[in-house]
């Protein structure tokens, strides 16, 4: 891929050659400045700003209190370049912003008309940080993230999401304070090249490394290495002034705008459910029309820069659309366009231009409006009524009607049978409300209509097609990593990353995009879900534990949050906090998701009669939710819980009763080790060929089918072969070590056995509640005594019945166990010995 000259341009952020080079801190107000390090602090936490940026607020600091003229400013900044005075009023106007707290940032930088700037407050140097007189460095100020980005119930987070997504900056934005004049600005890559032309140490080095880059990883090694992260640009969109009379222009016109501006890099687009709950804050109705006071209204509660208005006005035969945009801080205009179309399938149109022109007004490089500008009715006739239906449709989602949303997403197709967008955001709809098969024919229809939509669409579908009708894990890691590069301050792709990543076995790889798309935005229950898991998974239980804390404080805590709460409660036997989760729940939706933990739970005691009752409960109340397939998929699971704990003729039982669940692999599993092969290997056939691109079917679920087959046929060997392609997965979950420690177990290997199950053992987080986890203890044991060693698999096997303490007493492995034990003992069995083990009581809610 050829690096744009946008992502050329980012790579320039050392400091220029300019008379800064000192080194010591120093402190304005509540502001403290680093020279060394190039950071800006306030009260103890960094300010973001971009390199020139600092170099602006540097200068300026050193000579505090001195009106300095604006060509003074300008040789300081660009000693080797010819710029515009429009490129320094873009540094100020982002350094007032950066400064903007307890004193306004325009009273600090003062503008002297027809003269230059004053930097008002007084500076002094801090103590033992005098500068030093060695050598002179010149540091990357850290682009760290920022929040800006909403996104949910209401953003594009594959396959949940129904509204757009909101679009993450590139590099950074210069945005002068007053109206720029757009034909005047440089692009940075003007400035860059115009550097070389005198090369000074910083340029020669940056060629040298170019140069090695180049040798041993061409252009795309270049692009990776120094694409920088870049602040955003936040917007709100007030709705538009429809003076025509006609309806459909109201929300449709909107969406377009939308749509258009996400498709920028540099800009980041407040989403809907965003604007909805600033509003609720704000006391104001979610459904009250979004005036421009009300826009800069929001625009200011959440940090964002600017606001945008848009009207749409007949004049004589043609229609009028303009679109301003305003600083939110001081309301001074910042952009204004306008177009004319001559009928109203024509503007569309019109406002994709329009909306071309904010972007450079807004100062986005031509080079990137070019590339990031496709028409939304790109190659064809627009249909505003298919827009219309689109953007009714996305707003029915967002008040939790996909039904409805479904009839408009049809019809937005019906018209419009390319329209790609409303393809997508249907499949997903048909995700969410179970549909397999619709949400694959529509998505499949997106996917092939991608190119026609811009990037970060495109990204979005190639997402949600490979994890709704591919299943091709790889290939959406890839692709979450190509966006998350693209947009690196969109937090949607870094949080799909994480959790994509869990889902292969590779937690630890999944913490740093978890926790950058927390930082991007921690108002996301999603992204401390996604972290809490990861730390969990690593036994990292009191991170997790915070995290999970976090979100609740935050009031973004769901039955995700609370169920890992409950999870860390019971690894650190915590009776009195499993109970406080299990009351959070009671009479509430998520009722049945926390029962279901205590069914788990019970399952690992070996209190399996109880464990049966609780998850039918579990099962009725998801019914009576209407959930019917998420009922029938987790009774799916318990056939498999019972077949392993060795209550054959009730998992046979159940299994007669359980309905067949699409992609369950807990089930055919269930019918091997029951001694049903045939049941298994007719099941594993049809969802092999119905999966042929799955990566989880194909190299772990499928794996497990065979190798359970396999050992009912006593042969444990082949077993183990079939579990090879399962070995990169076995952090995923503890179905493949303890299966292939009991295979090796079976082929009397049992130092290989030991090893599986140490697996499950050193890892608990990653299926605190699983009754794997006593089983591999058994294993452990068992696997110990095979090879002879008598006193450890004597403490192994007490800690296995110490876990069983309170079981039922005709669970068969717990009898299997005590035999066991009573023979190594050479003694009888005497009931349950005294260890170091303590394993907490199972909590005694109301059971329904």
């Amino acid at each position: 891929m050829q690096p744009s000259e946008q992502n050329r341009s980012a790579t320039v952020l050392s400091a220029p050659d300019m008379p800064l080079k000192k080194q010591g801190q120093y402190r304005f107000q509540d502001f403290e400045v680093d020279l060394a390090q190039r950071s800006l602090r306030r009260e103890g936490h960094i300010v973001t700003i971009s390199p020139r940026t600092f170099d602006l607020l540097v200068f300026l600091l050193l000579n505090s209190q001195r009106v300095i003229i604006k060509e003074e400013l300008m040789r300081a900044l660009w000693p080797d370049s010819r710029v515009e005075e429009s490129n320094l009023s873009q540094h100020v106007f982002l350094l007032r912003k950066a400064l903007t707290g307890s004193q306004s940032g325009d009273r600090l930088i003062l503008t002297i008309p027809n003269r230059g700037y004053q930097f008002t407050p007084s500076v002094s140097l801090i103590p033992d940080s005098e500068p030093d007189s060695g050598p002179d460095f010149e540091h990357e100020t850290d682009p760290d993230s920022e929040p800006g980005f909403e996104f949910g119930s209401g953003d594009r987070h594959a396959p949940r999401a129904v509204d757009s997504t909101t679009r993450i900056s590139a590099r950074d934005l210069d945005i002068e304070e007053e109206t720029p004049d757009v034909l005047s600005k440089p692009h940075a890559l003007g400035v860059f090249v115009s550097d070389f032309r005198h090369p000074g140490p910083w340029q020669v080095l940056a060629l040298t490394a170019a140069l090695v880059l180049f040798g041993f990883g061409g252009l795309f090694a270049w692009r990776q290495i120094h694409r920088a992260v870049p602040q955003s640009f936040g917007v709100v969109i007030a709705d538009f002034e429809n003076a025509t009379g006609n309806p459909q222009f109201d929300l449709a016109l909107k969406t377009a705008l939308t749509i258009d501006l996400q498709q920028s890099p540099i800009l980041t687009v407040a989403s809907r459910v965003k604007v909805g709950q600033t509003l609720g804050q704000m006391k104001v109705p979610a459904d009250k029309a979004i005036t421009p006071e009300l826009a800069r209204e929001v625009c200011t509660r959440i940090n964002d820069q600017a606001y945008l208005t848009g009207s749409i006005r007949r004049f004589a035969r043609k229609y009028l659309v303009a679109v301003q945009a305003f600083d939110c801080a001081g309301g001074q205009s910042l952009a204004s366009s306008k177009g004319l179309a001559d009928s109203p399938d024509g503007i569309v149109a019109v406002l994709d231009k329009v909306a071309a022109d904010i972007r450079s007004q807004l100062g986005e490089p031509a080079q990137s409006v070019s590339r990031f500008s496709k028409p939304l009715f790109a190659a064809r006739s627009a249909s505003l009524e298919a827009l219309k239906a689109y953007s009714d449709a996305s707003h029915l989602g967002l008040e939790g009607k996909p039904q409805d949303a479904v009839t408009l997403f049809q019809h937005a197709v019906e018209l419009d049978p390319q329209f790609a967008l409303a393809f997508a955001d249907l499949g997903a709809v048909y995700s969410n409300l179970g549909e397999r098969d619709l949400a694959k024919a529509s998505l499949t229809r997106a996917y092939e209509l991608r190119d026609t939509v811009d990037e970060p669409d495109r990204l979005f579908i190639i997402a949600t097609y490979n994890d709704v009708v591919t299943g091709d894990v790889q290939a959406s890691i890839r692709n979450d990593k190509e966006w998350s590069e693209e947009y690196p301050r969109n937090p949607v792709p870094l949080v799909n990353l994480a959790s994509l990543l869990i889902d292969v076995g590779k937690p630890a790889l999944a913490i740093d995009p978890a926790k950058r798309a927390l930082d991007l935005n921690p108002d996301n229950s999603v992204s401390y879900e996604v972290l809490a898991r990861a730390q969990l998974r690593l036994g990292q239980f009191d991170q997790a534990a915070n995290t999970c804390q976090l979100a609740g404080s935050r009031h973004l805590d769901g039955e995700q949050i609370h169920g890992f709460l409950m999870q860390i409660a019971y690894l650190r036997l915590d009776q009195a906090e499993m109970d406080r989760q299990i009351e959070w729940a009671k009479s509430q939706p998520a009722e049945p998701f926390m029962m279901m933990q205590v069914g788990l739970m019970d399952f690992a005691l070996g209190k399996a009669r109880t464990a049966q009752a609780v998850f039918q409960g579990v099962v009725d109340g998801y019914r009576k939710q209407g959930q019917e397939d998420r009922a029938n998929r987790i009774m799916s699971k318990v056939p498999r819980i019972e077949a392993e704990l060795g209550m054959t003729e009730s998992a046979l039982s159940l299994l007669s009763r359980t309905p067949e669940v699409e992609g369950s692999v807990d089930l055919p599993v269930a019918w091997a080790q029951v001694g049903e092969a045939s049941r298994a290997e007719t099941q594993l056939k049809r969802e092999l060929e119905t999966h042929l691109t799955t990566t989880l079917w194909q190299e772990d679920f499928g794996p497990q089918v065979k190798a359970a087959i396999a050992l009912s046929q006593q042969h444990p060997l082949d077993a183990i072969e079939d579990l090879k392609p399962a070995i990169p997965y076995d952090l995923r979950g503890f179905d493949g070590p303890a299966m292939r420690g009991r295979a090796y177990l079976a082929a009397n290997q049992p130092e290989l056995a030991e090893a599986e199950f140490h697996k499950i053992l050193e890892h608990p987080g990653i299926e605190p509640l699983s009754h794997d986890y006593p089983l591999a203890q058994l294993g452990l044991a068992r696997a110990l005594a095979a090879q002879g060693k008598t006193v450890e698999a004597g403490f192994a096997y007490k800690v296995v019945l110490q876990i069983w303490k309170d079981a039922d007493p005709d669970l068969p492995r717990l009898k299997e166990a005590k035999a066991e034990f009573a023979r190594l003992s050479n003694e009888p069995p005497r009931g349950v010995p005294t260890t170091i083990a303590r394993i907490p009581h199972k909590p005694s809610p109301t059971r329904h």
